[in-house]
């Protein structure tokens, strides 16, 4: 049996930034994915006083969310493919590309895949891939009603799709020029930076909309599909 254990939701971008560092590390892992049943019995909350995914155990100690994850796996592991870099500058960079990863890209992601009607029903099975059938049934409808209340109060829920599109527009023009003749956004490696930007536009390009935004930029194709999860870096 594997000493370390994975538990997270398998739709969740921040859940595939942390099996991202543990494939670059090299490092052996077992996955139990958590669907909306086993949250609804407070599973989650067992695993993690913040009630979140990923939870990593290893050897028995839990770690939760992905931040925190990825940088006690650095600390344990500082050889095998480094993710934040030793320079102060470059560090404060990786972190501030982490932070508006996490904090602007996710709620883009979230509302093509549950505010879009055409996307929604398709998402929500995901969330329940996990889940017994009779239970599906049940919470596939509710779903994209819950996604919609946290989209609603972060703002982004009040936006038209137009909206919402001209927004992920302007940060991949960004990104783009910024990639421009560079394989990496800090340094020259792949970094955490890469890592929690490339998670979160891999669930965007999961939907039609997303899928379809990319394609006007090469740059951040390509740098996709080195630093994305499976990527060959």
């Amino acid at each position: 049996m594997n000493n370390t254990v994975l538990y997270q939701y398998e739709i969740s971008p921040f859940c595939a930034k942390v099996r991202r560092v543990l494939q670059l590390k090299g490092l052996d892992y077992e996955v139990r994915n958590i669907g909306a049943l086993g949250t609804q019995l407070g599973e989650v909350k067992r695993l993690s006083p913040q009630g979140k995914l990923p939870v990593l155990d290893i050897g028995g100690e839990r770690l939760a969310d992905s931040s925190l994850i990825v940088r006690e796996l650095e600390r344990r592991f500082p050889a095998v493919a480094p993710l934040i870099p030793d320079d102060e500058q470059q560090r404060a960079q990786v972190h501030l590309w982490e932070d508006w990863a996490d904090e602007s890209l996710y709620f883009l992601e979230v509302y093509l895949r549950f505010a879009v009607k055409e996307n929604r029903d398709y998402w929500a099975g995901r969330v329940c891939a996990a889940d017994p059938a009779w239970f599906a049934a049940i919470a596939r409808p509710i779903v994209p009603a819950t996604m919609m209340k946290q989209l609603k109060a972060q703002g982004m829920g009040r936006k038209s799709l137009a909206q919402v599109l001209a927004e992920l527009d302007q940060h991949l023009q960004m990104l783009n020029a910024l990639l421009y003749e560079r394989d990496w956004l800090v340094g020259g490696q792949i970094t955490l930076a890469d890592i929690a930007v490339a998670v979160q536009l891999q669930a965007i390009a999961a939907t039609p909309q997303g899928k379809q935004a990319l394609l006007a930029y090469p740059d951040v194709q390509s740098w996709l599909a080195r630093s994305g999860e499976n990527g060959k870096a």
